[in-house]
C-alpha cells in the first residue's frame, strides 16, 4: 500500500472516530538534541550546526532538556541565582535564547534522579565538566546532605522557570524509575515525592498558568511487559501533583516491532482510571537504524532490528491514538538523529579513553569517553548499546534530510487544523 493510500485509510478511520471532527486536538513537538563528538558536552541543543529555529517548520512547541548540561549543585546550594560567568550558566543562557528565538511556546523538561542522579555540572579552568558518579545509586534525599541537594534543585527549578518562561514544565522526569529501582516505598521515595511536590509549587508560584507535571516511564509502569500494569506503582504515583499525565515511552524496549503493540498501550491508564489528567507524551521514539554492538569478541550487527517503516508505523499508531483520545501533546525524540549511520552500525568493543586504536576518529573517541565515564555503571558492551539506543529516532537524519516514511505521517497530522 502506498503512503498516499495509507493516509486515506487513516483519515477514513479518523473521520468516523469518536471525536467526529477533522481537527487535531494535540500539539506536536520535538527536541533538538544531537551528539557532537569532539565537543563538550557530547549531547547538545541549539548549537551552531543545528539551531532550535531549524525545527520551526516541524513543531508547534519546542521542547528543551537542560539535563544534558548537568545539575550544578554547588551553584544553587545557598543561592537562588548562579554565577553569570560559570560555563553552565553561559550554556543555559544560550539554550534559553535559542528556544525563545523560535517564537514557539516552550516545554521545559527537568530531571533530578532516576536510579542515578543527573550528572553534576562543574567547571575546570572555565570549561564545563560532568561528573556521572558524584552520587551513589538510589541516593536518599532525606539524608542531611540530601536536603541541601533538594534545596539546590528547587532553586534551579525556580531560576530556569524565570529564564525560559515555559508554557509546559516537566518538574521531575521519569520519577517512577526511582520508585521501581530503589526499593519502591522507602524514605528515599518519600523524599523524591516531597521534592516533586515542592518543585510543582515553585513553578506555579512564578507562572500560575503554566502546565506542570512529572513524567512517568510507561514501560516501568507496565513492569516491562506489553500487557502488564503495576497498580501499586500507579497508586504511589497518584499522590503527585500534576496538571497532565506525562508519559515517557520507548516501546521498542518491550516490543520487537510496532505491530504487536496492544491497542490500549498508550491509553491503559485512562481506561483504568478515567479521572486521570489529560495525556501528554513527554518523549517517545523508535530507531530507524539497526544497532551494532560488540559482544565478547563478536560484532553483532543487528542487536536490535528495525527499519524506517517500523518507526513510521509506530508513529502512525501514536498519532492516531493521540487524535482519538484527545492527548494534549506528542513529543517525538527527536527532530534529527543524534548519531550518524556509520557509528550506529559500527562495533567498537572495549576502549580506553583516548584510545590509539581510534586513529583520531571522533566517534570512536566519543565512545571511549562514554565507556570511561560510565565504567562504574556498565560494561563496555552495555555502554556501547546505551550510547546508541536513542541514536536514530529522528524525523530527519543528522544532517537534516527528512526520512520519507516517518516524516510523511508527521506532516499528515501536523497539516491538520488544530482543534
Amino acid at each position: 500500500m502506498t503512503l498516499q493510500l495509507r493516509a486515506l485509510f487513516v483519515f477514513a478511520i479518523l473521520a468516523t472516530s469518536a471525536t467526529a471532527q477533522f481537527r487535531r486536538p494535540f500539539l506536536m513537538s520535538n527536541t533538538g538534541s544531537i551528539a557532537t563528538p569532539g565537543q563538550v558536552p557530547l549531547y547538545q541543543q541549539n548549537n551552531a550546526f543545528f539551531p532550535l529555529t531549524a525545527m520551526n517548520e516541524d513543531v508547534d512547541v519546542v521542547t528543551v532538556f537542560p539535563e544534558h548540561l548537568g545539575f550544578p549543585v554547588d551553584l544553587f546550594i545557598g543561592s537562588t541565582t548562579p554565577q553569570a560567568n560559570h560555563p553552565w550558566t553561559i550554556e543555559i543562557q544560550k539554550l534559553a535564547n535559542g528556544a525563545k528565538a523560535t517564537g514557539k511556546p516552550i516545554a521545559l523538561q527537568l530531571a533530578l534522579s532516576r536510579d542515578y542522579m543527573v550528572s553534576k555540572a562543574y567547571a575546570v579552568n572555565g570549561v564545563l565538566k560532568l561528573d556521572r558518579t558524584w552520587a551513589p545509586k538510589c541516593y536518599d534525599l532525606s539524608s542531611p546532605l540530601g536536603q541541601y541537594i533538594s534545596t539546590a534543585y528547587l532553586n534551579m527549578v525556580r531560576w530556569l522557570t524565570q529564564l525560559f518562561q515555559p508554557r509546559y514544565v516537566v518538574n521531575m522526569a521519569e520519577i517512577n524509575a526511582f520508585y521501581t529501582a530503589c526499593g519502591r516505598e522507602s524514605t528515599g521515595w518519600n523524599a523524591m515525592v516531597a521534592v516533586s511536590q515542592a518543585s510543582y509549587d515553585a513553578v506555579k508560584a512564578i507562572i500560575p498558568s503554566a502546565i506542570v507535571f512529572p513524567s512517568f516511564q510507561l514501560e516501568q509502569l507496565y513492569s516491562n511487559t506489553l500487557n502488564g500494569f503495576d497498580t501499586a506503582q500507579y497508586n504511589a504515583m497518584s499522590v503527585l501533583k500534576r496538571d497532565r499525565f506525562g508519559i515517557s515511552t520507548y516501546p521498542a524496549g518491550v516490543a520487537a516491532n510496532p505491530y504487536i503493540l496492544p491497542q490500549d498501550y498508550l491509553t491503559r491508564v485512562k481506561v483504568r482510571f478515567p479521572q486521570e489528567k489529560r495525556m501528554y507524551i513527554a518523549e517517545t521514539g523508535w530507531n530507524t537504524i539497526n544497532i551494532a554492538v560488540q559482544v565478547n569478541s563478536s560484532c553483532v550487527q543487528n542487536l536490535t532490528y528495525t527499519t524506517e517503516t517500523f518507526a513510521a508505523d509506530y508513529l502512525r499508531f501514536l498519532l492516531y491514538h493521540a487524535y482519538v483520545e484527545g492527548f494534549d501533546m506528542v513529543t517525538w525524540w527527536s527532530n534529527r538523529d543524534l548519531i550518524e549511520r556509520l557509528p550506529m552500525t559500527t562495533c567498537y568493543g572495549p576502549l580506553q579513553r583516548g584510545a590509539a586504536s581510534c586513529a583520531g576518529n571522533l566517534w570512536c573517541l566519543a565512545m571511549a569517553d562514554y565507556q570511561a565515564d560510565y565504567a562504574s555503571f556498565w560494561t563496555p558492551t552495555q555502554a556501547e548499546f546505551v550510547f546508541k539506543v536513542f541514536g536514530s529516532m529522528g524525523l530527519r537524519n543528522s544532517l537534516g534530510t527528512a526520512k520519507l516514511e516517518p516524516m510523511f505521517w508527521w506532516k499528515t497530522f501536523q497539516n491538520m487544523p488544530l482543534l
